[in-house]
Order: C-alpha cells, then sequence, then structure tokens
C-alpha cells in the first residue's frame, strides 16, 4: 500500500477535474510516469539540491520511451447526486492500533460522546472510524508511513483493517467502501483549526494557505510547490550544447549558408505542408493533396471537375408552370354544385315566403301596443281572455319566423357570393390549362364552347347564370381526359424545373469553391517548386561533405533527435505543472463557495453570547485566490474589513470551524466526526459550541460523533438537554486506563445528572441521588437563567460568598422564582407555572421545615452521624428536580 494515499488521491482529482482532451499526450505521459513513481516523487521535494528534479531527470532517462501515451487513471467513486450513508451502524476492531482484542460498538443513537485521557486508545477508536471511510491515517501520511503498517498493534504485531458497517439511503445494511472524496469532510481535526488559526493572515496568499490547511491540503500543497520550474536546468534542450553537434560545426562552417538555405527552404516546404492540411481539410473532401490536384484540374486524357461543372451549368435551362391542380378544380366544381343545390333549396323556401312579409308591419304594431292595452285586443277590444288567439304571443310567434325568413336571405346572398368566387377561380384554372396545352402540346384537344371560357358571373344576374355554370361543369367532365393528360405533363415539366433549378444552384456553388481550391493549389505547387530548387542546388554542393562525414552526421541526428524529445519533455512538463498550481491555487476557494450565509450563521451562533459588535452581519469568502476573506460587523455592517487581520486566534478558530461545519451542511453530508475539536476552541466559546450541537437546526438530523479528553466539556454537553431528551438523543462511550496494553471501555458512564441521579435512586444510594440532583439544580438554574435572558430582562438579586464565586443555588433559584412570578403577574404567561411551583417546594415555600432544600444540602455536604434519608422525599425530590428539567428546557 502507498505511503502517500491521500495524496496520490487529490492528485489523482486534479487529473479527474478535467476532461482527458485538457491534457497533450506528452502531459498525459507525465502524469502516467508520476503516478507509476508517485511514492518515489512525493518522498523529495525541492530540498538538498532539488531531489525532485534530479528524480524527474533520472525517470525521463529511463522511463520515458516506455510510458503509455494514454490515460489510463478512471474515477474510482461513482458520481451521486447525494451523500451516500444515512448513518454509522456498527464497527468492529481488531489487531488495529492500539485494539489487540476484539472490539465492537454501535452507534443506536444521533450523538455519541467519546471520553477518555490521553492513552486511554481514544484516538485509536477515532483513527478506525478514519481508515474505514477513508482507507488512510492522516497522521501515517504525515509521517510518510505505510497505513497498512501503521495500523499494526505493538502487542500482537497484526493489522486489520476494522468493519465500519452503515445504513444507506435505501435503509440497507452495507459494509463501508473507503472513498477520501466522499468523506473527507465528515472529519472535523483538530490540528486542521489550529493551523488555520495559527498560520499569519498578513497576505492573501497566506490566506489561501490558512484555507488549504483548514480544508486539509497542505500535504498537497508541499507536493506541488516540491515540483521545479526550472526543470531545463537539469535537461538539455539547447542543440548547440550537445558535443556531437559542436564538433561537426567545426568542419562545416564553410557550408553555413547552404545550410541556411536548406532549413530555410524546408520550413518553407513545412509550412506548404501545413497549407496543403488545410487545404485538405476546407475542401471536406476525403483526398489527398496530389489526388485533390487530380480531382480539380484533371490528368490527360480526362478533363477536372471544374471543367465539367462548368459544361454542365452551361446546357441547363428550363421553366416553371404555375396552376391549380385538378384535383382541386374538381373539389372546386364539387364545391360550387353543392352550394348550387343549397341556393336553389333556400331560393324555393323564400319564394313561398314571399306573402308572409306584408305581415311583418302589422305584427310590429301589435307588440308595440302591448305596452298601452295588454289585457285587450289592440282593434277589438275584445278581452285577451276571451280570444281565440292572444293577439300579442301571436305577432311576437310571427315575427321570429320573419326573423328566419331574414336569415335565410342573407344566407342565400352569402352563397351566390361563394357560387361566383369559385366559379370565377374555375374559369381561371380552365383557361390556364388549355393555354399550358397549346404551349407545350398541340396532341391536346379541348372541346370547349367559347362563350363558356369567357362567361363572367355577376351577383344581379346570379339566377340567369346559374344554368351556365353547370354547363360549364359539364364541358369540363367532358374534357376530363384532356385535363388529366395536361396535368400529368405539367407535373412532368415541374419536376425537372425543380430538379434542374437544384442542380443548377449547386452546381454553381461547387464552381465557386472549386475555382478558390484551385487558385490556392496553383499558387501551393508554385511555390513548391520554388523551394524545391533551391534545396536541390543546395545539396549539391553539400553531397561531397556528406560523404566525408557520414558517421559523424549520423551521430548529430541522433542527438538532434534526444534533444527534440527533451524540448516536449520540459514543455509538458511545464504545462502540465502550470494547469496543477492554478488548480492548487483555486482548490480551496472552490470548495468554499457559495457558503457566506452559512458561515455567518455558524459563527454568529458560536459566538451568540459574545457583544454585538464582536458578531458578524455580513461574511464574504474569496471567490478567487487573491481575495481575502471580508467581514462586516453588525455595530457598522457597511463597512468590509479583513477578517483574518481582524479577528482574535480565538474567533479565528471560530470561524474555521464553522467553514467546516456550512460545507457539511451545504454539501448535506450526513455525519460528522469531531476529532478533539474542543480543545481547538478557547473557553469563552465552548458553550455557544454546546448549544449550537443541539439546538441548531442545521446539524440535529445529522448523526454526530465527538471525541474528547475534556471532562468538564463532556458533562456540560450532555446536561445540555433534559433528562427524556439525554435518553433519546445521547450515547456515551468511556476509555478507561488500559491494562496490560489492553483497551477497557465502559458504555454505562454517564455525566449527565439526572440520569446518575436516577442510577442511585433505583440503588437506593440516596445520598449520592440527592448529590447529583443538586447538581443537576445547579445547571438548571444557569441554563434556565439563559434561556429566559434571550426574551426578558432578567435583573435578579443573587448572593455570592466570594469574589469569583457562583451565585448561591438557593439564591438564584429564588431570584428565578420570584423573576417568573413577576412575569406572570405582569404579563399574564402561565407556562412558568410547573416550573414555580417545583421551585417552591425545592426551595422549602411549599414544605415544612425546609425539608427538601436541607435535604439538598446534606446530600452534597459531608458530616459524621447525619440521620437517615427518607426514600419517599429522595424520590419526591428527584421527580420535582425531572420535572424542572424538562420545563425549564423547554423555555
Amino acid at each position: 500500500m502507498s505511503k502517500f494515499t491521500k495524496l496520490k488521491n487529490d492528485f489523482n482529482n486534479f487529473i479527474l477535474s478535467n476532461d482527458s482532451n485538457f491534457f497533450s499526450t506528452n502531459e498525459i505521459k507525465i502524469i502516467n510516469l508520476v503516478i507509476a513513481k508517485f511514492d518515489e516523487i512525493a518522498e523529495v521535494g525541492t530540498s538538498g539540491g532539488n531531489r525532485r528534479a534530479k528524480l524527474l531527470k533520472e525517470l525521463f532517462i529511463h522511463e520515458w520511451k516506455n510510458v503509455s501515451p494514454q490515460l489510463n487513471i478512471v474515477n474510482p467513486n461513482t458520481p451521486t447526486t447525494s451523500f451516500p450513508i444515512k448513518h454509522l451502524k456498527k464497527i468492529e476492531i481488531e489487531n488495529f492500533r492500539g485494539f489487540s482484542q476484539a472490539f465492537s460498538h454501535e452507534f443506536p443513537k444521533p450523538y455519541t460522546l467519546i471520553f477518555g485521557s490521553n492513552g486511554t486508545g481514544k484516538t485509536s477508536f477515532c483513527e478506525a472510524l478514519e481508515y474505514s471511510l477513508l482507507g488512510y491515517l492522516s497522521e501515517a501520511e504525515s509521517k510518510r508511513y505505510d497505513s497498512s503498517k501503521y495500523i499494526v498493534n505493538f502487542t500482537t504485531g497484526k493489522g486489520q483493517k476494522p468493519k465500519l458497517t452503515v445504513i444507506d439511503n435505501n435503509d440497507n445494511e452495507i459494509l463501508v467502501t473507503p472513498s477520501p472524496n466522499l468523506y473527507h469532510f465528515c472529519f472535523i481535526e483538530k490540528n486542521r483549526i489550529d493551523g488555520f488559526a495559527r498560520i499569519s493572515a498578513n497576505t492573501p496568499a497566506n490566506q489561501t494557505q490558512m484555507l488549504s490547511t483548514l480544508l486539509g491540503l497542505e500535504d498537497f500543497n508541499q507536493f506541488v510547490s516540491g515540483f521545479t520550474e526550472n526543470i531545463e536546468n537539469y535537461i538539455n534542450i539547447h542543440e548547440t550544447d550537445g558535443l556531437k553537434y559542436k564538433d561537426l560545426a567545426q568542419k562545416t562552417r564553410e557550408t553555413d549558408s547552404d545550410k541556411s538555405s536548406i532549413e530555410i527552404n524546408n520550413n518553407n516546404l513545412s509550412k506548404l505542408l501545413i497549407e496543403k492540411e488545410h487545404l485538405i481539410k476546407e475542401s471536406k473532401l476525403t483526398m489527398t493533396f496530389q489526388e485533390l490536384d487530380t480531382y480539380i484540374h484533371g490528368y490527360e486524357p480526362n478533363s477536372g471537375r471544374l471543367f465539367e461543372v462548368e459544361n454542365e451549368i452551361q446546357n441547363i435551362s428550363s421553366a416553371r408552370y404555375e396552376s391549380n391542380s385538378l384535383k382541386n378544380i374538381t373539389d372546386n366544381i364539387d364545391d360550387i354544385l353543392l352550394f348550387s343545390e343549397e341556393y336553389k333549396q333556400i331560393k324555393a323556401e323564400l319564394d313561398r315566403s314571399r306573402d308572409q312579409v306584408s305581415y311583418k308591419q302589422l305584427f310590429t304594431a301589435v307588440n308595440e301596443l302591448r305596452e298601452l292595452s295588454e289585457d285587450k285586443c289592440p282593434v277589438c277590444q275584445t278581452p285577451v281572455t276571451e280570444v281565440l288567439i292572444n293577439p300579442f304571443d301571436h305577432a311576437i310567434k310571427k315575427l321570429s319566423e320573419l326573423s328566419i325568413l331574414a336569415q335565410m336571405e342573407d344566407k342565400l346572398e352569402s352563397i351566390s357570393e361563394e357560387i361566383i368566387a369559385k366559379t370565377t377561380q374555375l374559369l381561371s384554372d380552365i383557361n390556364l390549362k388549355v393555354r399550358y396545352a397549346k404551349e407545350l402540346s398541340s396532341s391536346i384537344q379541348f372541346i370547349f364552347t367559347k362563350d363558356l371560357l369567357i362567361n363572367e358571373l355577376k351577383l344581379s344576374n346570379i339566377n340567369d347564370k346559374i344554368i351556365n355554370v353547370q354547363e360549364l361543369i359539364n364541358e369540363i367532365t367532358r374534357n376530363k381526359e384532356a385535363l388529366e393528360v395536361i396535368e400529368e405533363l405539367l407535373n412532368f415539366k415541374n419536376m425537372e424545373f425543380e430538379k434542374s433549378s437544384h442542380r443548377k444552384a449547386a452546381l454553381q456553388e461547387e464552381k465557386q469553391t472549386l475555382q478558390v481550391i484551385s487558385n490556392k493549389i496553383k499558387t501551393i505547387l508554385t511555390k513548391e517548386s520554388t523551394y524545391q530548387n533551391l534545396i536541390n542546388d543546395a545539396n549539391v554542393k553539400l553531397n561531397s561533405f556528406v560523404k566525408n562525414n557520414e558517421e559523424l552526421l549520423r551521430e548529430v541526428e541522433a542527438e538532434k533527435e534526444q534533444i527534440a524529445i527533451n524540448k516536449q519533455f520540459v514543455a509538458a512538463y511545464k504545462s502540465i505543472l502550470l494547469k496543477l498550481k492554478k488548480y492548487n491555487l483555486d482548490l480551496p476557494v472552490k470548495l468554499i463557495s457559495n457558503l457566506n450565509d452559512l458561515t455567518r450563521d455558524f459563527y454568529n451562533e458560536i459566538n451568540k453570547h459574545d457583544a454585538d459588535f464582536e458578531l458578524i452581519e455580513k461574511i464574504e469568502l474569496p471567490v478567487k485566490p487573491e481575495d481575502r476573506i471580508n467581514a462586516y460587523f453588525k455595530d457598522n455592517p457597511a463597512k468590509a474589513v479583513d477578517a483574518l487581520h481582524v479577528l482574535s486566534e480565538g474567533h479565528v478558530r471560530c470561524l474555521g470551524l464553522s467553514l467546516l461545519l456550512s460545507k457539511i451542511v451545504r454539501d448535506n453530508i450526513n455525519i460528522i466526526i469531531f476529532d478533539d475539536v474542543v480543545n481547538a476552541i478557547d473557553d469563552d466559546h465552548r458553550g455557544g459550541i454546546r448549544e449550537l450541537l443541539f439546538n441548531s437546526p442545521l446539524v440535529n438530523n445529522k448523526q454526530i460523533i465527538l471525541t474528547s479528553h475534556a471532562e468538564e466539556f463532556i458533562k456540560d454537553l450532555e446536561n445540555q438537554v433534559g433528562k427524556k431528551q439525554h435518553n433519546n438523543l445521547i450515547s456515551r462511550v468511556t476509555f478507561l486506563p488500559p491494562e496490560n496494553r489492553i483497551i477497557r471501555t465502559d458504555n454505562i458512564s454517564t455525566s449527565h445528572y439526572l440520569t446518575n441521579a436516577k442510577s442511585f435512586l433505583e440503588r437506593s444510594q440516596k445520598r449520592d441521588c440527592l448529590r447529583y440532583c443538586r447538581s443537576a439544580l445547579e445547571n438548571i438554574n444557569s441554563s434556565l437563567w439563559k434561556r429566559l435572558a434571550r426574551t426578558y430582562n432578567t435583573l435578579i438579586s443573587v448572593q455570592i460568598r466570594h469574589p469569583k464565586g457562583m451565585p448561591d443555588t438557593m439564591s438564584a433559584a429564588l431570584g428565578l422564582s420570584k423573576l417568573m412570578k413577576d412575569l406572570k403577574k405582569k404579563e399574564g404567561i402561565l407556562k412558568f407555572d410547573r416550573i414555580i411551583e417545583t421551585y417552591d417546594f425545592l426551595t422549602g415555600l411549599e414544605t415544612t421545615n425546609n425539608t427538601a432544600w436541607n435535604y439538598l444540602n446534606k446530600g452534597t455536604h459531608e458530616e459524621e452521624e447525619l440521620f437517615e434519608f427518607d426514600s419517599l422525599i429522595v424520590k419526591k425530590i428527584y421527580e420535582y428536580i425531572e420535572i424542572l428539567d424538562n420545563e425549564a428546557k423547554a423555555v
């Protein structure tokens, strides 16, 4: 296994960040050479007279010819749209670092706290997770030690890979496959935050270095910087430095002019080859230059394509005949017949109804008189109830019938217009067919009455012309065969026209293209002949010299070939080094892109107990390597300042942690492993981290594993939540001091006060139960005071026994109780009732002789011959404090 698994993975990421076409053939050979000899190359750098450059020189001399020009690296990680693991399930460890015996641990809850002093095995446990997820150990690689050897247990002399079982996104239980790319940012390490805070931030370059350290890229930075930019100092790329070249130069000064002529004209011929290649591509014909010349200009006795195209263009001529098709004529006839029939029917109906028109005015008058005499006939004054037919209703009915008659008249006029339009079009179509027949063929004969073809219909005499239309249609029907013949002839002629038109246009375009190519071919051939003649003349003069120095010339040519290869190598080396350095420079900025708002939110959450002027309104992370991190503080949100220059070291550490958390959230990583991170953060901000871990909606859906040897932090972290939440959320592993190099753990121990109090209560150890109840109460007082301060003015009176002491527990409880009673009285807040009731019980307001408070005091202080505690009272005190815990931590 490689000593540099992570470093090699980072180098592979650089290669895979670009398409293979991004690299030239020689660049690919350099990549393959570096990959093949990666450990050797990574082992050395620019120190010691630039040992890496000397190593690359040796590798080039001995390996270059055998290196493949094909890029064989493949992406080991199939791209996914989401983080592939829901949560860790179980880890099994044996013969790994400090673990000599089999050890397994399940992760049953969202939060796993790993506590232990130095040397107890806590680090080995965390390294087992790292090795399982990443496939290497950062500590081993930093020491340039093979990870597979580094994991060997000292006692057994064996090394085994841990087995980490996880739940994937399909809820399947699987063994995890290591992947640096997928799981690198699951780990938040103390050393990376320390490094981020300690590097000077004076320049943008230093700030980029700080980001690289935070993101775990410092080893890759060193690897990239280990490549010299002056590789030509180690590999000869100048012909004049060749020994054989110098020897030959001494003998050939008199032939310099001839050589110069040959060189110049060979260069000219080489340029012509490029021109030929360009011309071949431009022609889009799959031919060599010679074949292209023959194709265009011909070769006796065959004429070229250019001549053939010109000749064909001259012989093309045609005309187009525009007319409606016979089908259109037939369809038009059908329409005319239908309209004529409809016209006759409507006309007949109208003729039958004409005698009713005279009644229209009568019925209109009757309808208008209805308003004057609705109950009597307007003519005879007979009551409407006594007449056979209601005159008003009858008038409305008849007016409706006359309305239908008017619609029929409109319809008749519309049909007349259609008959005129379609018959006019029919006459035009037939006349055009007859004219085309006379122009194209004397064999096509039409039998039309002359008057019919010049007939003209008008609306005024449509009644008289219906018969003429029918006669026209009849004559068209008789001439159908002739119409079909002329239709076929016109179609044929038009098809010829279409073909010839397209053909002529294509030939004109082809001629233009061929003429351009022809001119270029002639120019190239003229130049080629000139250059070749000059070369031949110079070669004649050199022939005698060549015969006398054949061996020396062969040696010089071999030397030139090697130097040409050297130049290619150096050019490719410089090119790929430029790409590698740009990638390395851009990588930190790329990794933290689009994290501004998340970073600000995390930073303010961690520092929320600081003054407002220390909180950030807006932060601008770099978008280019030369950018700084700009912060806008809440007290002056319009002014940008260099964050890493202004912030204290403690705040810079908080910023580093915020950046890493932001990336985890942005990348939807479901697992966060804090490797002793607490010790990288100063005491003033650890409270903010505790609250963030349990209260921030950004991380409360993630699995969190936290290792620490800070006992007080673990204690405070466990008591951050109520007992019920603690039982559901947190599991803890305590690493005990080892015996005989055997790691020991305790999965039962906890620092949660009420959990311990409950345990001692169940074992009837009443004093210990009361001691933890007292500690729980102190913790609840502090937590509740902070929670109330977020919303209310929490100025209360307390007693402190000495200048550096904490408020007395009784004093704090009474003060908080009084505060909530005042709030309830002033603002009608009812949610404090149970808290107030509990405080009243504990402080003695609802018991005789302050029994509860006496128990809490006596259970804490050591006294001889103390009375026995009443189990029922102890149980009641525990239950009240548990109620207080649940209620207070829900405020």
